[in-house]
């Protein structure tokens, strides 16, 4: 590829504005939140998520592409160590999904799981192998939390990666996701008694309730933190076009739970976790597009 044409695709998935989005977000969210009586200190993780995100984002994208390449065989391992993490942590009412870090819970599927992705679009074969088996632990671990949101999110995210030909061969591809949406299907089947609280799973009900200046602004938030994705889906390379797919098929899919479940809206809900998941995935499509492939 010519250096020209790819800077050109790197800029399109990383515009200086793309940091507005989970800071719009989540100015939305306090906005409706307070006029409930929800205390703007909730929302603090997320400020902090911001910040740690976005310079995480900038440290990872800014290196030569060698430290691409160890992030794509080191990340994946880590994510799925930190996700395994919380079966030994203390849950809420036999859930457990949650790092305790003081009073601040962080989702680790919400925060890390993104990073497995960056190991399925790596440049070598047995970082790709490694990534698709990480996965499959991933989405077990995702059945004894338990938590179906993430596990329908991984799985139909997967499916541009595994299926399309770009990433992973299709016999091999194609068994691993029908298993992975077998796995969802099983963990919606689990009990899972957490009440929702209003700032973090209804989120989206107080915003549009505020009136019709709460449907625009919340679909403004929504656009803004999905549009990284739908504009890297429009690329005409067809590994980066495939990212996007999965990058707008993981946070749509976490969106769409929420109206069957009791479960986080990302990034506008309060919550770090999610926030830190939406700079992974947008880090994935980042590094992806600026590594030359062969």
């Amino acid at each position: 590829m010519v250096p020209c044409a790819r800077s050109a695709r790197v800029n399109k998935v990383a515009r200086p504005w793309w940091f507005v989005a989970p800071v719009f977000a989540t100015c939305v969210a306090l906005w409706a939140a307070s006029a409930h009586g929800v205390r703007p200190a909730a929302f603090l993780p997320n400020l902090a998520a911001i910040l740690v995100g976005g310079a995480g984002f900038r440290l990872l994208t800014q290196g030569p592409w060698e430290s691409h390449r160890r992030a794509e065989r080191v990340l994946p391992v880590l994510a799925c160590l930190a996700i395994a993490a919380t079966l030994a942590a203390p849950g809420l009412e036999g859930v457990h999904r949650w790092w305790s870090l003081g009073p601040v819970r962080i989702n680790a599927s919400a925060a890390f799981l993104p990073w497995l992705f960056l190991g399925v679009a790596a440049r070598g074969a047995w970082p790709r192998w490694l990534a698709c088996g990480l996965l499959v632990l991933v989405q077990g671990l995702h059945l004894l939390q338990p938590d179906a949101s993430q596990a329908t999110a991984l799985a139909l995210a997967a499916l541009p990666l595994l299926v399309g030909g770009d990433f992973v061969n299709r016999r091999v591809g194609i068994p691993i996701a029908v298993l992975l949406l077998g796995l969802a299907v099983v963990t919606w089947t689990r009990s899972d008694p957490l009440e929702p609280l209003e700032h973090v799973e209804r989120i989206l009900v107080l915003i549009v309730s505020r009136g019709a200046l709460g449907v625009f602004v919340a679909m403004a938030a929504v656009t803004g933190l999905l549009l990284p994705g739908l504009l890297a889906a429009r690329s005409r390379d067809s590994r980066t076009a495939r990212l996007g797919v999965a990058f707008v098929l993981y946070f749509a899919a976490l969106l769409g739970a929420t109206f069957f479940g009791n479960f986080p809206v990302p990034v506008i809900g309060a919550g770090a976790g999610p926030v830190l998941g939406w700079w992974a995935m947008l880090t994935v499509l980042r590094v992806h597009v600026q590594v030359p492939r062969a």
